[in-house]
């Protein structure tokens, strides 16, 4: 049952995730709509099968990352924006839940891929330096290469 309910969670966040993405890439927003389901969903999971200590970690990860992100969202300039820290919820308690640390790999994987766009797109001239770069499409595919990762040692 738990490895049902694992798999499920993880179509769940990768149908969400795919879906926020193509959002955010389209039009800058990452809707409460979406956002909220995601991290109920990945929360009651883990109320469900995670151990009681792990749930501790997971929150507080998921607290540090979410913190982390309300602070840029505060910076002048705003370079991310609060749907982006609503995102981080749901993602950041996936990926902790899935691997120790699974958070913070997650948001320094985030930034990564997105300086990796940004720099693509700067150079190709798809975007101005002035133009602001959707975010979303970043964080997840980092909560992707995470749950890859995580699932890769389970393998092995």
């Amino acid at each position: 049952m738990e490895s049902l309910a694992s798999a499920l969670l993880h179509v769940g966040v990768a149908g969400f995730g795919l879906r926020l993405a193509v959002i955010d890439r389209e039009f800058h927003r990452l809707p409460d709509r979406l956002t909220a389901p995601l991290a109920a969903m990945v929360l009651s999971w883990g109320a469900v099968f995670l151990p009681t200590a792990r749930i501790s970690e997971a929150l507080g990860e998921t607290a540090l990352t979410v913190a982390f992100f309300a602070l840029c969202a505060l910076m002048p300039g705003r370079p991310l924006g609060w749907g982006d820290v609503k995102l981080q919820v749901g993602l950041g308690f996936y990926t902790a839940a899935l691997v120790p640390g699974g958070a913070l790999v997650q948001v320094v994987v985030s930034f990564i891929l997105g300086g990796i766009t940004a720099g693509v797109l700067l150079m190709a001239r798809a975007v101005t330096p002035r133009e602001g770069i959707p975010f979303g499409p970043s964080m997840v595919a980092a909560a992707f290469v995470v749950a890859g990762v995580a699932g890769s040692q389970k393998i092995i």
